[in-house]
């Protein structure tokens, strides 16, 4: 009883600040990338009523992908942004089929560059367990306490309070109405070693993540969804003859696997991307976010590309 009454200030203090705070409370722990998991919450919540359009991907789609042109394009303000930092060609054939069997899309929407095919896998079958088990909870509520760490959420809470506010944070979280969120970093306050970062080389794509990728084609097909890759383009700056010729390579591998499908891909690499639009090598900011959307939709127009109705 006296070990209770001294911890009671504790526990209540810490109670009193959390609610205080609750605004930037994180989402549930239920994988370790936190972009992910505020995602899922986003897509617990749209399960009811579906959407027409579902972007997945990486930051590619997350930061890069201007919602404004997407909604103007395919004429529906049923468009939900679940791209998250770290979601590459792996991640994203690992959350596909679970958001597609609960979101219903027409079409689906994946943005991407060299970085998304290069790397290990940071999710698994045991974070597609945690997935699926929250994705169709009735208790949301109970979430936090299913996957509960008191010190993460204490350290998201002071975490978020910048990610949420502070537009020239690269790790700027505060989603538009549709779950994207575009980067505004001023150039006093870029990152230079981020702004000089370097597209992978040859050596360093994996197989494993082409194979996973081309699953991924294949349940879309499967189930009747269109299939629009977005291929980004790195600031000119650091383009080069050889990182030009190492993309059209990389975008003949994707077109050869995607059209047999009907899916279709965008190249931005047949234009040229001044430095001034990026807030590093591969990030855009709001002009060239907007610029980029634009871009990608008025090719999918001057393809024909139908609008699902």
């Amino acid at each position: 009883l006296r070990c209770l009454l001294l911890a009671l200030p504790v526990v209540v203090g810490t109670a009193a600040y959390v609610y205080a705070q609750r605004r930037y409370l994180p989402a549930p722990r239920i994988t370790t990338n936190f972009a992910v998991n505020q995602k899922l919450v986003l897509a617990r919540e749209a399960a009811a009523h579906g959407v027409d359009v579902l972007a997945l991907g990486s930051s590619m789609t997350l930061n890069n992908l201007a919602s404004s042109e997407v909604v103007k394009h395919f004429r529906t303000e049923r468009f939900l942004n679940l791209g998250a930092w770290g979601i590459g060609a792996s991640e994203a054939a690992l959350l596909g089929p679970l958001l597609v069997d609960r979101l219903h899309p027409r079409t689906v929407i994946v943005g991407t560059n060299l970085m998304d095919f290069a790397g290990a896998p940071l999710l698994n079958s045991t974070d597609s367990a945690a997935i699926v088990r929250t994705l169709d909870t009735q208790e949301p509520w109970l979430e936090h306490l299913r996957h509960w760490n008191g010190p993460h959420y204490l350290r998201q809470i002071e975490g978020n309070r910048k990610r949420f506010s502070d537009a020239a944070n690269y790790e700027y979280f505060k989603l538009d109405p549709y779950g994207g969120v575009t980067l505004d970093v001023p150039e006093d306050r870029i990152d230079h070693t981020r702004y000089a970062k370097l597209p992978p080389a040859a050596t360093e794509l994996q197989e494993d993540r082409y194979a996973a990728f081309e699953r991924l084609a294949k349940d879309l097909k499967a189930r009747g969804i269109q299939l629009i890759v977005l291929q980004n383009a790195y600031r000119d700056g650091i383009r080069t003859r050889e990182s030009d010729g190492l993309q059209a390579r990389h975008v003949a591998r994707l077109r050869a696997l995607l059209t047999p499908l009907g899916h279709v891909l965008v190249d931005a690499n047949t234009r040229h991307w001044p430095d001034a639009l990026y807030v590093d090598s591969s990030h855009l900011g709001p002009k060239g976010a907007q610029e980029f959307t634009a871009f990608c939709m008025e090719q999918l127009r001057v393809m024909g590309v139908p609008v699902a109705q």
